[in-house]
């Protein structure tokens, strides 16, 4: 006869039962993980982001590829910089000593003003590349995540405007992924004799 004191083994449930076994709550994962990032953006440059997100939406682009493409824009730019450069293990030019040196040499207008704090979803490859570029330009001189996000939307939006018209280039585009074509691939020039 049983001991009516003595109960049945409690089952442990260890590593990869519990986790089936435990009930799956809120949104499932996205395909592309992805996440919030606080940044300091200057008035003019959160001008030019909303006109980027805005311009962008008739593309069918949300804001984090928007986010994606002002990072892509930013790194292609280095490495075209680099790439030009004769040094070994140089990454920018010399002279080029703080951020305003950078925009100078990129064709842009410094920021002015004082930032205020925004937060912009990005997927987390894009803040992968961001922090190797944040990196990057650390060792050449001081450059925050902000810093580095405010130039990659000035560097986008510059590349879209053309001849005083804000984002005149997305009229003649009909989809994202043909826009990323005309930005990061060379055009090649065709000669025609006569």
């Amino acid at each position: 006869m049983p001991n009516p004191r003595s109960r049945a083994p409690r089952r442990r449930i260890i590593g990869a039962n519990w986790e089936a076994q435990r009930p799956i709550r809120g949104r499932p994962p996205a395909a592309r993980p992805r996440k919030a990032t606080r940044i300091y953006l200057t008035s003019k440059q959160r001008e030019h982001w909303s006109l980027l997100t805005e311009g962008l939406s008739q593309l069918a682009a949300s804001r984090i590829e928007v986010a994606d493409l002002a990072i892509q824009c930013l790194d292609d730019t280095l490495q075209e910089m680099q790439r030009g450069l004769t040094g070994s293990g140089q990454l920018l030019p010399v002279g080029v000593v703080d951020l305003k040196s950078l925009y100078f040499l990129l064709d842009l207008k410094p920021p002015t003003g004082s930032a205020i704090q925004y937060n912009i979803t990005m997927f987390t490859e894009t803040r992968e590349r961001m922090s190797v570029l944040t990196i990057r330009l650390q060792s050449a001189f001081r450059a925050t995540w902000s810093q580095v996000f405010g130039l990659g939307i000035e560097l986008l939006h510059h590349r879209l405007a053309s001849q005083g018209r804000d984002l005149a280039i997305l009229a003649e585009v009909d989809s994202l992924a043909e826009l990323k074509t005309r930005l990061f691939q060379p055009q090649q020039l065709r000669l025609t004799m006569g």
